[in-house]
């Protein structure tokens, strides 16, 4: 029987549902790792979340499919899995809802200085001088625009903002005023009062945002990373906020993580840190679930096509 190998913690309800509806194949789930490689020799397809290294692969002669449950897949051997021609899916898709609300959340607490009141509070201090703006009027500026990138721009329109971004192959996206091709990234910056980073990581977007583009940004206008935070130089970052060359930031991802305590950005009151968090939600594991029981669906039939299905030129 054809085995699929489950990786990561995924709740009994959903294995029981898949074993269900493919009899012919057979699930087997495990996090431990000497029992994840007892299955590997058998294991035809790989449901994942951040599992998956050049170790597992050499141990899986028989693996045809991987399908990862996270949107980047840059922790992967990308070279070994389709050096042997093995199909590669991602979780494009289900960071879409929660992600874009953490955008519109970080976009609001910037422009009505929440950080520096949250700071206020701590220090049992009353002052009224923190900046109150709107985000209605603004020009939102998303470098990278898949999937999340679409739904914040849905929403960010819905506040009246105005949105503009970047896109690898640059053509209309609903709810975008104006799309960019990468060469013209620059235009982004230098148009936006907020600029949001989805950015994945790959060997062209290590290190990319950097104080090239964040000295084309105004000087009232911020910066928002969520995408990787190797797709930002942090260095320059952190010289833009120091030297107040953009009025403040919001970050999730960082370069090296947890960020570490001798970081100067934790000391600057003009950013907001977050560990990492914007892509966790309750529903993470349902919207999973359906990408995987769509994929399963095709593959076992070998009807209609996969979603997610990861470009190997582009590394996502």
């Amino acid at each position: 029987m054809r085995q699929v190998l489950i990786n990561f913690d995924f709740p009994g309800k959903y294995v029981e549902a898949l074993s269900e509806k493919y009899p012919g194949l057979r699930f087997v789930k495990s996090t431990d790792k000497s029992e994840v490689f007892s299955y590997l020799p058998e294991t035809e397809v790989l449901l994942t979340f951040f599992q998956c290294s050049r170790e597992i692969l050499d141990a899986a002669p028989r693996l045809k499919w991987v399908q990862a449950i996270t949107a980047g897949v840059d922790y992967m051997p990308l070279d070994v899995i389709f050096s042997r021609g093995i199909t590669l899916t991602n979780g494009r898709g289900i960071h879409r809802i929660h992600m874009a609300e953490y955008a519109l959340a970080a976009m609001i607490c910037l422009a009505r200085s929440f950080h520096l009141m949250f700071r206020n509070q701590a220090r049992r201090k009353w002052d009224r001088t923190p900046p109150q703006d709107e985000i209605y009027g603004a020009t939102l500026g998303i470098v990278g625009l898949g999937e999340i990138g679409e739904e914040i721009a849905k929403k960010a329109s819905v506040f009246g903002m105005r949105v503009i971004g970047v896109k690898r192959s640059p053509q209309p996206v609903e709810h975008v005023d104006k799309v960019y091709g990468p060469e013209d990234m620059g235009v982004v910056f230098e148009k936006s009062d907020y600029v949001i980073n989805l950015l994945p990581l790959t060997s062209g977007t290590h290190k990319l945002i950097d104080g090239k583009y964040f000295s084309l940004m105004g000087e009232n206008a911020c910066f928002i990373n969520m995408g990787r935070g190797q797709t930002v130089n942090e260095d320059d970052l952190i010289d833009a906020l120091r030297e107040k060359k953009i009025r403040a930031a919001v970050s999730d991802v960082f370069y090296k993580e947890p960020l570490p305590e001798d970081s100067p950005l934790w000391d600057m009151e003009n950013i907001i840190i977050t560990p990492h968090i914007c892509g966790q939600s309750p529903n993470y594991t349902k919207r999973a679930f359906e990408i995987i029981d769509h994929n399963l669906g095709v593959y076992t039939t070998g009807s209609g096509e996969m979603i997610n299905i990861v470009d190997p030129d582009a590394g996502y």
